[in-house]
């Protein structure tokens, strides 16, 4: 088994600018400074281009200080001008064929799929570097772990007690977002106990 790994996600409202940028790097310094993070990903949330490029020009210095992958949600006319390392997307294949081709084979794609292993597959099929399921779908994850290649991601209200099921399930990383930014000790303490949690139940599976 493959250690997972933590993909965190922007709270909601920071493209839009509900959460304010000034506020949320020293909160995002702090998680990334406080165990293995995998990626980290800015939702689209219908913001403008000028926008998304203001926050992720913010955002790209601490991500490469982490050694932590850069994705926006949809934008790929964004992703490639802002110097992201990758872009997430539905799970249409012509999109993801036509953003590897812009991108370049090196860039990320990623297609969330929902509880669908049809979509899945034909976005495996396509192109997609991993396949994002709905953190209730233990099943399905455990299938697609077991039957394919691409990496896997539970993803939705993922908590630290949630968490050891999905490991144990196979997903390859879990995509946290508001149990970091909300957490009553801070985000820094947040990605800690979430590194430990990973290790140790890895450890039990082993």
């Amino acid at each position: 088994m493959s250690d997972c790994r933590l993909y965190l996600v922007a709270p909601p409202g920071l493209a839009s600018g509900e959460v304010e940028l000034a506020a949320f790097l020293p909160a995002l310094q702090k998680a990334l400074s406080g165990g293995d993070v995998a990626a980290f990903l800015l939702r689209d949330e219908g913001a403008g281009e000028e926008q998304l490029h203001e926050i992720l020009d913010s955002i790209r210095p601490l991500t490469q200080k982490h050694d932590v992958a850069l994705l926006v949600e949809n934008r790929a006319d964004v992703a490639g001008k802002a110097g992201c390392d990758g872009i997430q997307l539905p799970p249409n294949p012509l999109a993801i064929r036509s953003v590897k081709q812009a991108l370049g084979e090196d860039a990320i794609v990623g297609a969330d799929c929902g509880s669908s292993r049809h979509l899945a597959m034909v976005a495996g099929e396509a192109g997609a570097d991993y396949v994002i399921f709905d953190a209730g779908e233990s099943e399905t994850i455990t299938w697609w772990a077991e039957l394919m290649e691409v990496p896997c991601i539970a993803w939705g209200g993922i908590t630290l007690e949630t968490a050891p099921a999905l490991v144990e399930a196979g997903a390859d990383f879990l995509m946290v977002g508001q149990a970091i930014w909300t957490a009553p000790k801070g985000p820094k303490a947040a990605v800690a106990a979430f590194h430990r949690l990973l290790r140790e139940t890895e450890s039990e599976l082993a």
